[in-house]
C-alpha cells in the first residue's frame, strides 16, 4: 500500500502549478476589469446624453416653429425663425424676426448645430416648405415643415 501512496505523490507532485502566478494573473485580469468598465460606462454616457441633447433641441425648435406660425397668423405679420452659425466661442443658436426686429432668440447647447430658414406670411403659411437640421457629433435630428405649415421631426 506504502507503494501506491508513493506513486499517487509522484504523479501529483509531477504537475505543480505556480499558484502565486496564477493569483498575480488573476489579480490583474481584475484590475484591468475595474479600469476598463468606467471608460465603457462614459462612452454610454455621454452617447446617451448627446442623442438627447439633439432630440430636445430639435422638440424645442418644434414647439417655437408653431408658436411663429400662430403668432404670424394671429397678429399678421411676417415671422422668419432663422439659424445662425457658432462664432469663435458663441454657440449656435437660432432666431425668430419680423422684418429686422428680433421677437426671441434661442442659444443652443455648446457643441449643437443647426442650419435652416422658414418665413411664415401674414396668414401663418409658409412661403415654401423647408427643413432645419440639429446635429451634435454624429447625432442628427431633422425638423421638416409642409407648404401648410405642418412641421414633423424625424
Amino acid at each position: 500500500m506504502d507503494e501506491g501512496r508513493k506513486q499517487i505523490r509522484v504523479k501529483a507532485g509531477s504537475s505543480k502549478i505556480n499558484w502565486p502566478l496564477v493569483r498575480k494573473f488573476e489579480a490583474l485580469v481584475f484590475a484591468s476589469m475595474l479600469i476598463a468598465i468606467p471608460f465603457f460606462a462614459f462612452r454610454i454616457v455621454d452617447t446617451t446624453g448627446t442623442a438627447l441633447m439633439v432630440q430636445n433641441t430639435a422638440v424645442d425648435l418644434v414647439k417655437d416653429l408653431i408658436r411663429a406660425k400662430d403668432t404670424a397668423r394671429d397678429f399678421h405679420l411676417s415671422i422668419t425663425v432663422s439659424s445662425t452659425s457658432p462664432r469663435g466661442s458663441e454657440p449656435a443658436s437660432y432666431s425668430i424676426q419680423n422684418g429686422q426686429h428680433t421677437i426671441e432668440q434661442v442659444i443652443l447647447p455648446y457643441g449643437v448645430n443647426i442650419g435652416g430658414s422658414i418665413t411664415f406670411d401674414e396668414n401663418g403659411l409658409p412661403s415654401t416648405g423647408s427643413s432645419f437640421f440639429v446635429s451634435k457629433g454624429s447625432k442628427t435630428a431633422f425638423v421638416d415643415i409642409d407648404n401648410q405649415g405642418q412641421t414633423s421631426l424625424h
